[in-house]
Protein backbone atom coordinates (compact mmCIF):
# COMPACT_ATOMS: atom_id res chain seq x y z
CA UNK A 1 0.00 0.00 0.00
CA UNK A 2 1.52 3.57 -1.11
CA UNK A 3 0.23 6.04 -3.16
CA UNK A 4 0.39 7.93 -6.27
CA UNK A 5 0.15 11.11 -8.21
CA UNK A 6 0.92 11.89 -11.81
CA UNK A 7 0.59 14.86 -13.53
CA UNK A 8 1.92 17.95 -16.17
CA UNK A 9 0.83 20.78 -13.80
CA UNK A 10 2.58 23.45 -13.07
CA UNK A 11 2.30 23.21 -9.46
CA UNK A 12 4.52 20.81 -7.07
CA UNK A 13 2.70 17.62 -6.75
CA UNK A 14 3.94 18.18 -3.00
CA UNK A 15 1.56 20.76 -2.29
CA UNK A 16 -1.40 18.19 -2.65
CA UNK A 17 0.40 15.62 -0.75
CA UNK A 18 -1.57 16.83 2.87
CA UNK A 19 -3.68 12.71 2.96
CA UNK A 20 -1.75 10.64 0.65
CA UNK A 21 1.33 11.03 2.34
CA UNK A 22 -0.44 9.18 5.19
CA UNK A 23 -0.74 5.95 2.65
CA UNK A 24 3.28 5.69 2.43
CA UNK A 25 4.93 7.19 5.54
CA UNK A 26 8.52 5.09 4.35
CA UNK A 27 9.81 7.28 1.66
CA UNK A 28 8.17 10.19 -0.58
CA UNK A 29 10.03 10.61 -4.31
CA UNK A 30 9.01 13.48 -6.24
CA UNK A 31 10.59 12.88 -10.31
CA UNK A 32 10.05 15.31 -13.12
CA UNK A 33 10.46 13.17 -16.28
CA UNK A 34 9.45 14.72 -19.44
CA UNK A 35 7.34 17.65 -18.14
CA UNK A 36 5.03 15.03 -16.39
CA UNK A 37 5.64 14.49 -12.38
CA UNK A 38 5.61 11.61 -10.83
CA UNK A 39 4.65 11.80 -6.99
CA UNK A 40 4.86 8.24 -4.88
CA UNK A 41 4.62 7.87 -1.01
CA UNK A 42 6.22 4.28 -0.38
CA UNK A 43 4.62 1.73 2.47
CA UNK A 44 7.59 -0.95 1.58
CA UNK A 45 5.81 -4.46 2.22
CA UNK A 46 7.22 -5.99 -0.79
CA UNK A 47 10.97 -7.55 -1.53
CA UNK A 48 13.74 -4.82 -1.56
CA UNK A 49 13.32 -0.96 -0.94
CA UNK A 50 12.58 0.14 -4.52
CA UNK A 51 11.94 3.66 -4.80
CA UNK A 52 9.08 4.60 -7.77
CA UNK A 53 8.54 6.18 -9.92
CA UNK A 54 10.41 2.68 -11.97
CA UNK A 55 11.73 3.67 -15.69
CA UNK A 56 12.67 1.69 -18.43
CA UNK A 57 13.44 3.21 -22.63
CA UNK A 58 11.22 5.61 -22.17
CA UNK A 59 8.06 4.27 -20.23
CA UNK A 60 7.35 5.00 -16.41
CA UNK A 61 5.16 3.52 -13.75
CA UNK A 62 4.27 4.29 -10.29
CA UNK A 63 1.93 1.89 -8.96
CA UNK A 64 0.13 1.04 -5.34
CA UNK A 65 -1.26 -2.03 -3.82
CA UNK A 66 0.60 -5.91 -4.26
CA UNK A 67 1.63 -8.18 -7.40
CA UNK A 68 1.05 -11.34 -5.67
CA UNK A 69 2.35 -13.19 -8.84
CA UNK A 70 5.30 -11.07 -10.03
CA UNK A 71 8.02 -14.04 -9.09
CA UNK A 72 6.20 -15.68 -11.67
CA UNK A 73 7.78 -13.72 -14.39
CA UNK A 74 11.26 -13.46 -13.75
CA UNK A 75 13.98 -13.32 -10.55
CA UNK A 76 12.94 -9.68 -9.68
CA UNK A 77 13.50 -7.89 -6.69
CA UNK A 78 10.12 -6.54 -5.99
CA UNK A 79 6.64 -6.91 -7.47
CA UNK A 80 6.21 -3.36 -9.17
CA UNK A 81 9.49 -3.99 -11.20
CA UNK A 82 7.66 -6.62 -13.80
CA UNK A 83 4.96 -3.98 -15.08
CA UNK A 84 7.50 -2.24 -17.77
CA UNK A 85 9.15 -5.72 -18.84
CA UNK A 86 5.10 -7.11 -18.93
CA UNK A 87 3.94 -3.87 -20.87
CA UNK A 88 6.53 -3.93 -23.43
CA UNK A 89 6.23 -7.41 -24.36
CA UNK A 90 1.96 -7.84 -23.93
CA UNK A 91 0.84 -4.30 -24.73
CA UNK A 92 -1.78 -2.84 -22.53
CA UNK A 93 -3.06 -6.74 -22.45
CA UNK A 94 -0.46 -7.15 -19.66
CA UNK A 95 -3.17 -5.99 -16.45
CA UNK A 96 -4.26 -9.11 -17.50
CA UNK A 97 -1.47 -11.29 -16.53
CA UNK A 98 -1.86 -9.92 -13.03
CA UNK A 99 -3.11 -11.26 -9.70
CA UNK A 100 -2.87 -8.96 -7.11
CA UNK A 101 -4.85 -5.45 -5.72
CA UNK A 102 -3.40 -2.64 -7.01
CA UNK A 103 -3.78 0.72 -8.97
CA UNK A 104 -1.33 1.96 -11.69
CA UNK A 105 -0.41 4.70 -13.69
CA UNK A 106 1.77 4.23 -16.80
CA UNK A 107 3.03 7.00 -19.41
CA UNK A 108 4.59 5.37 -22.62
CA UNK A 109 6.27 8.34 -23.39
CA UNK A 110 7.58 6.76 -27.11
CA UNK A 111 4.03 6.36 -28.27
CA UNK A 112 2.34 9.12 -26.22
CA UNK A 113 0.25 6.90 -24.60
CA UNK A 114 -1.17 7.23 -20.83
CA UNK A 115 -2.43 3.84 -18.97
CA UNK A 116 -4.90 3.60 -15.93
CA UNK A 117 -5.74 0.45 -14.51
CA UNK A 118 -7.35 -1.10 -11.09
CA UNK A 119 -7.55 -4.73 -10.23
CA UNK A 120 -10.61 -6.61 -10.49
CA UNK A 121 -12.41 -4.87 -7.69
CA UNK A 122 -10.90 -1.57 -7.50
CA UNK A 123 -9.09 -2.59 -4.24
CA UNK A 124 -6.91 0.75 -4.48
CA UNK A 125 -8.44 3.75 -5.51
CA UNK A 126 -7.95 5.82 -8.20
CA UNK A 127 -8.91 9.11 -9.44
CA UNK A 128 -8.22 10.96 -12.69
CA UNK A 129 -9.32 14.46 -14.34
CA UNK A 130 -8.64 15.82 -17.89
CA UNK A 131 -8.63 19.80 -18.48
CA UNK A 132 -7.49 21.67 -21.31
CA UNK A 133 -3.97 21.20 -21.79
CA UNK A 134 -3.28 19.46 -17.69
CA UNK A 135 -4.24 15.78 -16.70
CA UNK A 136 -3.92 14.53 -12.86
CA UNK A 137 -4.16 10.94 -11.74
CA UNK A 138 -3.53 10.42 -7.89
CA UNK A 139 -5.12 7.96 -4.98
CA UNK A 140 -6.92 10.25 -3.51
CA UNK A 141 -9.28 13.18 -5.32
CA UNK A 142 -7.66 16.14 -2.89
CA UNK A 143 -4.75 15.53 -4.55
CA UNK A 144 -6.75 16.29 -7.85
CA UNK A 145 -8.57 19.27 -6.13
CA UNK A 146 -5.61 21.07 -4.27
CA UNK A 147 -3.84 20.91 -7.67
CA UNK A 148 -7.10 22.98 -9.55
CA UNK A 149 -9.05 19.87 -11.12
CA UNK A 150 -13.29 19.84 -10.26
CA UNK A 151 -13.66 16.76 -11.79
CA UNK A 152 -12.45 13.96 -10.32
CA UNK A 153 -13.55 10.48 -11.56
CA UNK A 154 -13.03 7.17 -9.47
CA UNK A 155 -11.60 4.32 -11.88
CA UNK A 156 -14.16 1.77 -11.92
CA UNK A 157 -13.53 -1.40 -11.28
CA UNK A 158 -11.66 -4.26 -13.52
CA UNK A 159 -10.70 -1.56 -15.98
CA UNK A 160 -7.79 -0.52 -18.19
CA UNK A 161 -7.89 2.96 -19.91
CA UNK A 162 -5.49 4.11 -22.35
CA UNK A 163 -5.65 8.04 -22.92
CA UNK A 164 -3.62 10.13 -25.67
CA UNK A 165 -0.95 11.57 -24.02
CA UNK A 166 -1.02 14.82 -26.25
CA UNK A 167 -4.88 14.83 -26.98
CA UNK A 168 -6.39 13.04 -24.14
CA UNK A 169 -8.63 11.16 -26.24
CA UNK A 170 -9.57 7.89 -24.84
CA UNK A 171 -7.79 5.47 -27.20
CA UNK A 172 -8.85 2.10 -25.38
CA UNK A 173 -10.65 0.37 -22.81
CA UNK A 174 -9.74 -2.93 -21.79
CA UNK A 175 -11.64 -5.45 -18.84
CA UNK A 176 -8.91 -6.63 -16.51
CA UNK A 177 -10.45 -10.19 -15.73
CA UNK A 178 -13.19 -11.55 -17.74
CA UNK A 179 -15.22 -13.75 -15.07
CA UNK A 180 -17.25 -16.79 -16.36
CA UNK A 181 -21.16 -17.00 -15.18
CA UNK A 182 -21.52 -20.63 -15.55
CA UNK A 183 -22.55 -22.22 -12.61
CA UNK A 184 -21.96 -26.07 -12.79
CA UNK A 185 -19.89 -27.29 -9.80
CA UNK A 186 -21.33 -29.29 -7.36
CA UNK A 187 -19.03 -29.51 -4.41
CA UNK A 188 -17.19 -26.33 -2.53
CA UNK A 189 -14.13 -28.62 -2.83
CA UNK A 190 -12.35 -25.51 -5.25
CA UNK A 191 -13.80 -22.57 -3.59
CA UNK A 192 -11.91 -24.25 -0.29
CA UNK A 193 -8.99 -24.93 -1.86
CA UNK A 194 -9.11 -20.91 -3.97
CA UNK A 195 -9.64 -19.41 -0.20
CA UNK A 196 -6.79 -21.44 1.17
CA UNK A 197 -4.64 -20.11 -1.62
CA UNK A 198 -5.99 -16.50 -1.28
CA UNK A 199 -4.93 -16.46 2.24
CA UNK A 200 -1.39 -17.92 1.86
CA UNK A 201 -0.62 -15.10 -1.05
CA UNK A 202 -1.49 -12.35 1.56
CA UNK A 203 0.69 -13.37 3.90
CA UNK A 204 3.61 -13.56 2.18
CA UNK A 205 5.14 -10.94 4.29
CA UNK A 206 8.28 -10.26 6.68
CA UNK A 207 5.90 -7.14 8.45
CA UNK A 208 3.15 -8.45 11.39
CA UNK A 209 -0.58 -9.20 10.31
CA UNK A 210 -3.84 -8.43 12.41
CA UNK A 211 -7.31 -8.35 11.20
CA UNK A 212 -10.52 -7.64 13.42
CA UNK A 213 -12.37 -10.34 15.27
CA UNK A 214 -16.30 -10.77 15.25
CA UNK A 215 -18.10 -13.54 16.21
CA UNK A 216 -19.36 -13.67 12.13
CA UNK A 217 -18.70 -15.82 9.26
CA UNK A 218 -15.83 -13.45 7.68
CA UNK A 219 -13.57 -13.08 10.10
CA UNK A 220 -13.76 -16.30 11.56
CA UNK A 221 -12.85 -18.14 8.04
CA UNK A 222 -9.95 -15.40 7.80
CA UNK A 223 -8.85 -16.02 11.20
CA UNK A 224 -8.83 -20.12 11.21
CA UNK A 225 -7.02 -20.60 7.86
CA UNK A 226 -4.26 -18.33 9.61
CA UNK A 227 -4.38 -20.83 12.40
CA UNK A 228 -4.38 -23.77 10.00
CA UNK A 229 -1.65 -22.34 7.75
CA UNK A 230 0.90 -21.34 11.23
CA UNK A 231 0.70 -17.57 10.51
CA UNK A 232 1.80 -15.41 13.49
CA UNK A 233 -0.85 -13.32 13.52
CA UNK A 234 -3.51 -11.00 16.15
CA UNK A 235 -6.87 -10.34 16.50
CA UNK A 236 -8.41 -7.82 17.95
CA UNK A 237 -12.41 -7.13 18.81
CA UNK A 238 -14.14 -4.51 20.14
CA UNK A 239 -16.87 -5.28 22.39
CA UNK A 240 -20.13 -5.04 21.27
CA UNK A 241 -22.91 -6.72 20.15
CA UNK A 242 -21.25 -10.27 19.45
CA UNK A 243 -21.90 -13.16 20.66
CA UNK A 244 -19.71 -13.60 23.50
CA UNK A 245 -19.59 -17.64 23.55
CA UNK A 246 -18.72 -17.74 19.82
CA UNK A 247 -15.88 -15.23 20.90
CA UNK A 248 -14.59 -17.26 23.39
CA UNK A 249 -14.34 -20.71 21.85
CA UNK A 250 -12.35 -18.37 18.93
CA UNK A 251 -10.50 -17.01 21.47
CA UNK A 252 -9.00 -20.03 23.01
CA UNK A 253 -7.50 -21.27 19.63
CA UNK A 254 -6.05 -17.64 18.74
CA UNK A 255 -2.52 -17.35 20.50
CA UNK A 256 -2.42 -13.51 20.02
CA UNK A 257 -5.79 -12.08 20.91
CA UNK A 258 -6.99 -8.10 22.11
CA UNK A 259 -10.56 -7.08 23.16
CA UNK A 260 -11.11 -3.53 23.46
CA UNK A 261 -13.90 -1.77 25.37
CA UNK A 262 -13.83 1.73 24.16
CA UNK A 263 -15.14 4.63 26.08
CA UNK A 264 -17.06 7.55 25.14
CA UNK A 265 -14.35 9.84 25.49
CA UNK A 266 -11.75 7.39 23.12
CA UNK A 267 -15.14 7.15 20.36
CA UNK A 268 -15.64 10.83 20.28
CA UNK A 269 -11.45 11.82 20.20
CA UNK A 270 -11.34 9.51 17.16
CA UNK A 271 -14.25 10.32 15.27
CA UNK A 272 -13.10 13.71 15.89
CA UNK A 273 -9.66 13.10 14.54
CA UNK A 274 -10.95 10.82 11.08
CA UNK A 275 -13.21 13.69 10.01
CA UNK A 276 -10.45 16.27 11.01
CA UNK A 277 -7.11 14.43 9.74
CA UNK A 278 -8.22 11.84 6.85
CA UNK A 279 -9.17 12.23 3.53
CA UNK A 280 -12.64 12.11 2.77
CA UNK A 281 -14.72 9.50 0.96
CA UNK A 282 -18.77 9.76 -0.65
CA UNK A 283 -20.58 7.32 -2.40
CA UNK A 284 -24.27 7.03 -3.08
CA UNK A 285 -25.41 9.12 -0.23
CA UNK A 286 -22.46 7.28 1.94
CA UNK A 287 -19.85 9.02 4.21
CA UNK A 288 -18.07 6.63 6.07
CA UNK A 289 -17.01 9.64 8.26
CA UNK A 290 -20.75 8.64 9.22
CA UNK A 291 -20.23 5.33 9.86
CA UNK A 292 -19.57 4.14 13.50
CA UNK A 293 -17.62 1.08 11.87
CA UNK A 294 -14.93 3.63 10.71
CA UNK A 295 -14.18 4.81 14.03
CA UNK A 296 -14.04 1.41 15.43
CA UNK A 297 -11.79 0.25 12.76
CA UNK A 298 -9.74 3.49 12.97
CA UNK A 299 -9.55 2.60 16.99
CA UNK A 300 -8.10 -0.99 16.17
CA UNK A 301 -5.95 0.69 13.31
CA UNK A 302 -4.09 3.42 15.40
CA UNK A 303 -3.67 0.64 18.35
CA UNK A 304 -2.37 -1.66 15.27
CA UNK A 305 -0.01 0.30 13.57
CA UNK A 306 1.40 1.43 17.10
CA UNK A 307 2.45 -2.10 17.79
CA UNK A 308 4.45 -2.25 14.56
CA UNK A 309 1.31 -4.11 12.49
CA UNK A 310 1.70 -3.31 8.76
CA UNK A 311 -0.67 -5.38 7.16
CA UNK A 312 -4.42 -5.94 7.57
CA UNK A 313 -6.64 -8.74 6.23
CA UNK A 314 -10.21 -7.62 5.87
CA UNK A 315 -13.58 -9.78 5.20
CA UNK A 316 -14.93 -7.07 2.91
CA UNK A 317 -16.52 -8.45 -0.09
CA UNK A 318 -17.79 -11.50 1.06
CA UNK A 319 -21.21 -10.37 2.27
CA UNK A 320 -21.26 -8.95 -1.31
CA UNK A 321 -20.05 -11.68 -3.18
CA UNK A 322 -21.36 -14.43 -1.39
CA UNK A 323 -24.94 -13.45 0.19
CA UNK A 324 -25.92 -9.89 -0.76
CA UNK A 325 -26.66 -9.16 2.89
CA UNK A 326 -29.85 -11.71 2.85
CA UNK A 327 -30.69 -15.27 2.67
CA UNK A 328 -33.56 -16.80 0.46
CA UNK A 329 -35.14 -14.18 -0.68
CA UNK A 330 -34.97 -12.31 2.88
CA UNK A 331 -33.15 -9.03 2.85
CA UNK A 332 -30.92 -8.64 6.21
CA UNK A 333 -30.77 -4.83 5.45
CA UNK A 334 -32.32 -2.42 3.02
CA UNK A 335 -29.36 -2.09 0.52
CA UNK A 336 -29.48 -5.86 -0.19
CA UNK A 337 -30.84 -6.08 -3.85
CA UNK A 338 -31.78 -9.69 -4.32
CA UNK A 339 -31.91 -11.17 -0.91
CA UNK A 340 -29.13 -14.15 -1.70
CA UNK A 341 -31.23 -15.87 -3.83
CA UNK A 342 -28.87 -16.84 -6.38
CA UNK A 343 -31.31 -18.15 -9.90
CA UNK A 344 -30.39 -21.00 -11.87
CA UNK A 345 -28.87 -18.90 -14.84
CA UNK A 346 -26.94 -15.61 -14.12
CA UNK A 347 -26.80 -14.70 -17.72
CA UNK A 348 -28.90 -11.21 -17.30
CA UNK A 349 -28.56 -11.21 -13.84
CA UNK A 350 -24.76 -10.94 -12.69
CA UNK A 351 -23.01 -8.16 -12.16
CA UNK A 352 -25.67 -7.70 -9.67
CA UNK A 353 -25.57 -4.65 -7.67
CA UNK A 354 -23.25 -4.74 -4.71
CA UNK A 355 -20.78 -6.69 -7.09
CA UNK A 356 -19.00 -3.90 -8.35
CA UNK A 357 -20.66 -0.65 -6.86
CA UNK A 358 -23.18 -0.26 -3.76
CA UNK A 359 -21.60 -1.24 -0.30
CA UNK A 360 -18.87 -2.98 -2.54
CA UNK A 361 -17.47 0.89 -3.23
CA UNK A 362 -18.70 2.03 -0.22
CA UNK A 363 -17.39 -0.51 2.81
CA UNK A 364 -14.21 -1.30 0.70
CA UNK A 365 -13.14 2.24 0.39
CA UNK A 366 -14.15 3.01 4.35
CA UNK A 367 -11.36 0.10 4.78
CA UNK A 368 -9.22 1.33 2.46
CA UNK A 369 -8.90 5.25 3.84
CA UNK A 370 -9.51 4.41 7.05
CA UNK A 371 -6.42 1.92 7.30
CA UNK A 372 -4.29 3.92 4.61
CA UNK A 373 -4.34 6.92 6.98
CA UNK A 374 -2.18 5.06 10.02
CA UNK A 375 0.00 3.29 7.45
CA UNK A 376 -1.67 0.12 6.91
CA UNK A 377 -1.71 -2.15 3.80
CA UNK A 378 -5.31 -3.79 3.89
CA UNK A 379 -5.47 -7.26 1.73
CA UNK A 380 -8.73 -8.75 0.97
CA UNK A 381 -9.00 -12.15 0.55
CA UNK A 382 -12.78 -12.45 -0.11
CA UNK A 383 -11.83 -10.04 -3.25
CA UNK A 384 -9.30 -12.55 -4.85
CA UNK A 385 -10.33 -12.98 -8.31
CA UNK A 386 -9.72 -16.09 -8.95
CA UNK A 387 -12.10 -17.19 -5.54
CA UNK A 388 -14.77 -15.26 -6.76
CA UNK A 389 -14.47 -17.19 -9.88
CA UNK A 390 -15.22 -20.09 -7.94
CA UNK A 391 -18.15 -18.75 -6.30
CA UNK A 392 -19.75 -17.84 -9.58
CA UNK A 393 -19.03 -21.80 -10.73
CA UNK A 394 -20.82 -23.09 -7.70
CA UNK A 395 -24.18 -24.18 -8.51
CA UNK A 396 -26.93 -22.54 -7.58
CA UNK A 397 -28.46 -24.97 -5.33
CA UNK A 398 -25.08 -24.71 -3.41
CA UNK A 399 -25.44 -20.73 -3.28
CA UNK A 400 -28.66 -21.06 -2.34
CA UNK A 401 -28.25 -24.05 0.12
CA UNK A 402 -27.25 -22.36 3.81
CA UNK A 403 -26.90 -18.62 4.61
CA UNK A 404 -23.17 -18.33 3.07
CA UNK A 405 -23.23 -21.85 2.03
CA UNK A 406 -18.81 -21.63 1.11
CA UNK A 407 -18.37 -20.12 4.41
CA UNK A 408 -20.61 -22.40 6.25
CA UNK A 409 -18.93 -25.51 4.44
CA UNK A 410 -15.79 -24.47 5.50
CA UNK A 411 -16.29 -23.30 8.94
CA UNK A 412 -17.81 -26.42 9.90
CA UNK A 413 -15.14 -28.72 7.93
CA UNK A 414 -12.68 -26.93 10.31
CA UNK A 415 -14.80 -27.70 12.81
CA UNK A 416 -14.64 -23.81 13.44
CA UNK A 417 -16.32 -22.22 16.35
CA UNK A 418 -19.85 -20.03 14.46
CA UNK A 419 -22.96 -19.45 14.56
CA UNK A 420 -25.00 -20.84 11.58
CA UNK A 421 -27.17 -18.29 9.66
CA UNK A 422 -26.52 -15.38 12.13
CA UNK A 423 -25.38 -11.88 10.76
CA UNK A 424 -24.67 -9.04 13.50
CA UNK A 425 -23.99 -5.78 12.28
CA UNK A 426 -21.07 -3.88 13.54
CA UNK A 427 -22.06 -1.39 16.51
CA UNK A 428 -19.61 0.22 18.13
CA UNK A 429 -21.70 2.36 20.43
CA UNK A 430 -23.29 -0.69 22.07
CA UNK A 431 -21.04 -0.95 25.01
CA UNK A 432 -19.20 2.21 25.25
CA UNK A 433 -18.46 3.27 28.65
Amino acid sequence: MCSIGVSNTSKSLKTSNQFSKYRGPDRTNIVDINGVQFLHNLLHLTGELTIQPYIKDDVAVVFNGEIYNYKDFGDYKTDGEVLIDLYKEHGIEFIKLLDGEFAICLIDFKNELILISTDPFACKPLWYDFKDEEFCIASYNSQLSQLGFSNGTKLYANTTLVFDLKSYELKDKITNFDFNIKQYKNTYDDWIRAFEKSIEKRVQSKYKIYLGLSSGYDSGAIACELLNQNVDFKTYTIAGPEDKGIIESRVERIPNHEVIYMTRKEYDSKQKYLNETCEDFSYGGYNFKGDKASVGLAHICSKASQEGYRIYLSGQGADEIISDYGFQGNKIYNHSQFGGLFPSNLVGFWPWVSFYDGTQIQYLNKEEYVAGHFGIETRYPFLDKYLVQEFLWLDSTLKNSKYKSSLDEYLRRNDFPFASGQKIGFNTLKDLR
